[in-house]
């Protein structure tokens, strides 16, 4: 009966009840989708953590384009092209300053050349060849001319046959006198040309070769200086790249030199590339997905940190050497390259050093292959694109210092993006250019790599300061709205009270024949908001699942928001076509998809009902602590 006449007693008053009932369902209901959108934002938050990752590439700019002329001497004429010029070198330790928030460190990247033998058995190809040749008549080189092998020292020539040879890009082209026998290194250049070749060349489309400069040592210093070949600076051998072969030439020093390069091929033929990096996905092709592990596991960050033999190698590669993941490969490293390969194999400007010899092997240790990657036929094909048979080494395997004297090439140690680059924590793109910029150094272009955290990042925090506006307000207003109807309710049955207690009802059977009425609203109204507001956040949660379906790939708003909108048109077209971002895009799906748990509502109803049985019951005790007569007078008051 105490029940019924509580609910009675409300019911005397429906427009104050139901707008009670309604406020306080508005109340859970902002406290339910608060709570369950910052569970939601949170938990997204934590998962991207995990799924993204943020690097950047760096790049020393160019200074100018100087426009440079080459000897044509066909045309007996120079043509001109444009060759971009870099100024002094800025080596990665500027990169090193205080406050960086380095995950994995800048350090400059060369490629290392490792020479395993199973990798090639023939006798070379005819498109580089080192051999031994004569005219039969004294001619000047200027067009195609015909030389007669006398000898093969390497390539897939035979002695006695006939090639053409033609000087054309050298203003003064050489001329070689009958009865004499050249030693030289050849390359194929283009087709014949020239009188002779029009009236002997048995096919007018044959190619004819020029020289290389296989005789002349490529070595750099750490600091990228080209190191001076004292053999060919002085003397009658400057600039020289053909001799003449006489009694006794190969126990000369120039001679030994020429048996050195006649191993260009063979060296060529097997050696591979192998990357040492502090981080698999620093190289721009794992990092997009285009290139990806399918057998075995990456290597881990503990391996990389302490510079375990372990590596990865690619499918090519495992299936010309025979390999599984857990065998063991051996890498002689000799010489190390700063330059671009792209998609090729290795190959050195020359094999040898100042000293005419060819490159030690300055590190030889057995690799555990972990892993066997694949790289998409959709890749990219720019600068970062992964050489042919790459293999992936931790940065800290090899000590730097160990190839400073085996170092080839024509990079010089240029800082460019497919050598340089790191990895900071995600969303610090702002703090590290905030950084980047007080060292004042202008010569370097930072290129971010974040698959669109950036932008998720500021989405997120915008949820996360709604869902605390509504946790806010919802507890704000909840507390307003119980001190309100708390003190209307209670004080409006004061006579109520006071003749109860005048009946002999104890102080607690009052306390509860006031409130149950109350509460049973409040509860009520609660149990509503807090379902309206669970189903509300999972609809907010899908429409926000379906905005997040985007990959922005490359997100440089920190550095480049000028052109962030074409270039993110430009993206989604791009990976619309490849399809590239398809396990970044499930992933986020998957985020996306995470309800909040019932729980949460619930217990945000049931905070909400403890906070209206401590203010009611607050109000209660404060009421029932007053005389009767006091409450009667102010009953006939109000």
């Amino acid at each position: 009966m105490t029940f019924y006449y509580s609910m009675k007693q409300m019911l005397r008053t429906p427009l104050r009840s139901i707008l009670f009932f309604v406020l306080v369902g508005i109340s859970a209901l902002l406290l339910a989708v608060g709570g369950s959108l910052l569970y939601q934002s949170s938990g997204m938050e934590r998962e991207f953590e995990k799924i993204y990752t943020t690097i950047a590439t760096v790049e020393q700019k160019q200074e100018e384009v100087r426009t440079i002329p080459v000897w044509d001497e066909t045309l007996q004429d120079y043509y001109y092209i444009n060759h971009g010029v870099y100024g002094d070198r800025i080596p990665d330790e500027v990169l090193d300053f205080d406050g960086a928030p380095y995950l994995t460190e800048a350090k400059l990247r060369p490629h290392l050349g490792a020479y395993v033998e199973q990798m090639y058995q023939g006798i070379g190809r005819t498109t580089v060849i080192t051999v031994e040749a004569e005219v039969t008549e004294t001619r000047t080189a200027s067009e195609s001319i015909p030389l007669r092998i006398t000898k093969v020292l390497e390539g897939a020539r035979e002695e006695g046959e006939i090639v053409w040879f033609c000087d054309e890009h050298s203003e003064e082209a050489v001329t070689l006198e009958a009865g004499k026998t050249y030693i030289m290194q050849l390359r194929e250049q283009g087709v014949v040309h020239g009188d002779l070749a029009a009236q002997n060349a048995l096919d007018p489309f044959e190619l004819e070769y020029g020289f290389t400069n296989g005789i002349v040592s490529s070595q750099f210093t750490p600091e990228g200086e080209q190191k001076p070949d004292p053999y060919l600076e002085s003397g009658e051998n400057k600039g020289v790249r053909y001799d003449e072969v006489t009694d006794g030439f190969y126990e000369t020093e120039r001679g030994k030199r020429w048996l050195n390069v006649a191993h260009t091929q063979e060296y060529e033929n097997r050696t591979i590339p192998v990357t040492p990096v502090g981080e698999t996905k620093l190289l721009l092709p794992f990092y997009r997905g285009e290139a990806v592990i399918e057998e075995g596991r990456d290597i881990s960050g503990e391996e990389y940190e302490t510079g375990a033999d372990v590596c990865l190698i690619p499918r090519q590669l495992a299936v010309l050497l025979q390999k599984e993941v857990g065998d063991r490969v051996t890498l002689p490293l000799y010489y190390a390259d700063y330059s671009y390969i792209g998609g090729n194999g290795m190959s050195a400007p020359t094999i040898l050093n100042t000293d005419g010899e060819i490159y030690p092997v300055f590190d030889e240790r057995e690799y555990e292959i972990v892993g066997i990657y694949t790289v998409s036929q959709s890749a990219e094909k720019d600068d970062s694109e992964l050489g042919m048979y790459e293999v992936i080494i931790p940065w800290n395997t090899v000590p730097e210092e160990a190839w400073s004297e085996n170092i080839t090439g024509t990079g010089a140690g240029y800082m460019k993006s497919y050598n340089t680059s790191f990895q900071i924590p995600n969303g610090s793109i702002a703090e590290y250019m905030e950084g980047w910029k007080k060292q004042g150094i202008d010569g370097l272009e930072i290129k971010f790599y974040d698959n669109g955290y950036t932008e998720l990042k500021e989405d997120l925090e915008s949820r996360k300061m709604t869902s605390k506006i509504f946790l806010t307000g919802g507890l704000a207003m909840a507390f307003l709205i119980l001190l309100f109807f708390a003190n209307l309710f209670i004080s409006g049955q004061q006579e109520r009270i006071a003749v109860e207690r005048l009946l002999g009802r104890t102080k607690r059977q009052c306390a509860v024949s006031v409130l149950s009425g109350m509460l049973v609203l409040a509860a009520a109204g609660i149990f509503c908001g807090s379902a309206t507001g669970y189903v509300t956040a999972g609809m907010v949660g899908q429409q926000t699942e379906t905005e997040l379906k985007f990959d922005t790939t490359y997100s440089n708003a920190a550095v480049q928001a000028v052109q962030e909108e074409e270039e993110k048109e430009a993206r989604e077209e791009t990976e619309e076509e490849t399809g590239k971002a398809e396990a970044t895009v499930e992933s986020r799906k998957t985020v996306g998809e995470k309800k909040p748990p019932v729980s949460l509502a619930v217990g945000s109803g049931v905070i909400l009902f403890i906070l209206t049985v401590l203010i009611s019951a607050g109000y209660m005790k404060a009421t029932l602590k007053k005389e009767m007569l006091q409450m009667l007078g102010e009953s006939e008051e109000i």
